[in-house]
């Protein structure tokens, strides 16, 4: 929740879970309403303005930012380093320039245009911000429970970590405050290894590869309507009528025997010592994040999100 919060609203109004055992808890209990309310019971319940308190929040933050000039990033030697509001920045300007200007003629319009903005943005990014915090806390509670029953991977996992970063993940660290270079570039120095360096670890990509095969966050039906007033065909199935619901299942998918032998156990060898052609094709069949034009749009970050917090050595 903390990684996906500050990514979403920048993390000086994002979540502090990890360090506010209090706010966790009364998020969790509430989380737990939510998941079995209807849309109905939801609406302006705890969860719903939790979510608009933080679009306040950032659109405070995203002001002062701009009258002052800097980026929210810099501040205070004993500030740390902090993220902007990406995802509500963007999508807040972008609905800025859709609103009507009979809107911006006014004050009652501009009041209006305000809640409605408001209400638009958080309606959205609640989504996000679930989506990115409890597929995300599902496979990392596989990660960890693989691992424990696989002590020679862990120590081969833990070894890469340690030898192949720089700075190396320790927390806390003594570069993890926000450093001003002496370049001129304008880049802010975060304590943290490029995202390209973690990317480039086969062991941690084949322990995550692994176990978004083999304990997909959303396992069920991905279910699509084919295209109204024509038919098709899809993998030898021809003739198929427009109007009629059809659907990939991960769980299935992930379980092909010519592509995933022994599919049933968790081998992140197979990732390891596969040739190139062979990778490929399990590529391929990975479907952890579904494919096309209505995939997860945030698969990126949520491969990112999940490749630092359970390896983070203490030293």
């Amino acid at each position: 929740m903390d990684l996906a919060s500050g990514y979403i609203f920048g993390s000086k109004v994002g979540t502090d879970f990890l360090g506010d055992v209090r706010g966790r808890r009364r998020w969790l209990k509430a989380f737990g309403v939510f998941q079995t309310q209807s849309g109905r019971e939801r609406k302006g319940g705890v969860i719903e303005r939790f979510c608009v308190d933080l679009c306040e929040a950032a659109e405070v933050e995203l002001r002062e930012s701009r009258r002052e000039d800097k980026v929210t990033t810099e501040g205070d030697d004993d500030a740390g380093y902090g993220t902007k509001p990406v995802v509500y920045e963007q999508l807040s300007r972008r609905i800025e320039e859709v609103l009507s200007d009979d809107d911006k003629k006014s004050v009652a319009g501009l009041e209006e245009m305000k809640k409605k903005k408001t209400e638009t943005i958080a309606s959205e990014l609640l989504d996000h911000l679930i989506a990115g915090h409890e597929s995300t806390g599902i496979t990392l509670t596989y990660v960890m429970y693989e691992l424990s029953r696989r002590p020679d991977i862990t120590k081969r996992l833990r070894a890469e970590l340690l030898s192949n970063l720089s700075p190396t993940l320790r927390f806390p660290s003594s570069s993890t405050k926000t450093k001003k270079p002496d370049d001129g570039s304008g880049r802010i120095d975060n304590g943290l290894p490029k995202p390209s360096a973690i990317d480039a670890l086969p062991i941690l990509d084949a322990v995550l590869q692994e176990t978004l095969r083999l304990w997909q966050a959303v396992p069920a039906p991905q279910p699509r309507v084919t295209p109204y007033n024509s038919s098709l065909s899809i993998d030898g199935y021809d003739n198929i009528p427009g109007g009629v619901t059809v659907s990939a299942n991960a769980y299935t998918l992930h379980r092909n025997l010519d592509v995933f032998p022994n599919p049933h156990a968790w081998m992140p060898e197979r990732w390891l010592e596969a040739d190139k052609e062979r990778r490929q094709e399990m590529k391929r069949w990975l479907w952890a994040f579904s494919s096309g034009g209505r995939m997860c749009l945030g698969s990126n970050f949520a491969v990112q999100s999940t490749s630092l917090p359970p390896f983070l050595p203490d030293g």
